[in-house]
């Protein structure tokens, strides 16, 4: 299949799902009794961000793979839209999605080895969800502050590491990298703008999503 078809193809599914992903985040079901009075956001960038990422992805991994991956890998955009919205309202990641995404992520790189007939892929993404799992646990315990990370996000470490372990450690390792830039990119911008001290927290369930979506197009 032409790779812009197919971005083109996931790309306009992507729509009404970005649409109803939003309309349901603005429920704020996911909100727990002590922040049900604090503002909230209206998750507009994510009926753009969906569709958008759908359309690259699709057209980056059927030319670098086929069809079957593209389609299969962009099952978990509204998934991991949705968590990302979620810690930028909140700054949590919820246990009901974070555990979700892992086994989630695993039924895609079957579906991927499937389409491709790679089934030592799969085996090393269920590896490298592990380790990447392992890796920010132990950095939220031996780092000073936790290194700014919560147990929300080894947990969310874990799904990403599968989704981007069948394609290479090496994705493994440029999509960390690309969430700890970006969250540090993010969090230098607002110390010099002074919108925020050291002591702020920032969420960074949402940087470590981006830096993995990142690695998956140049994957």
């Amino acid at each position: 299949m032409n790779p812009w078809l197919a971005g083109a193809i996931v790309g306009c599914l992507g729509v009404p799902v970005g649409i109803l992903l939003r309309r349901a985040l603005r429920t704020g079901k996911y909100r727990r009794d002590d922040e049900v009075d604090t503002p909230r956001r209206g998750h507009l960038w994510v009926t753009i961000a969906v569709p958008l990422a759908a359309l690259l992805l699709g057209r980056a991994l059927t030319e670098a793979h086929n069809a079957g991956v593209a389609f299969a890998y962009c099952v978990c955009l509204p998934l991991l839209a949705a968590l990302a919205a979620i810690d930028l309202d909140v700054h949590r990641l919820p246990d009901a999605l974070t555990f979700r995404l892992a086994p989630v992520a695993v039924v895609i790189a079957a579906a991927a080895s499937v389409a491709t007939g790679d089934w030592f892929a799969l085996l090393r993404s269920v590896l490298a969800g592990l380790a990447l799992g392992a890796a920010y646990l132990i950095l939220l315990l031996v780092s000073r502050g936790g290194a700014g990370l919560g147990l929300g996000d080894v947990k969310l470490a874990v799904g990403l590491g599968v989704l981007l372990g069948w394609f290479s450690w090496s994705s493994v390792l440029g999509g960390t990298l690309a969430g700890f830039i970006l969250g540090g990119l993010w969090a230098a911008g607002l110390l010099i703008s002074r919108r925020a001290t050291r002591e702020t927290y920032i969420a960074f369930g949402p940087f470590m999503i981006g830096g993995s979506v990142l690695a998956l197009l140049a994957s």
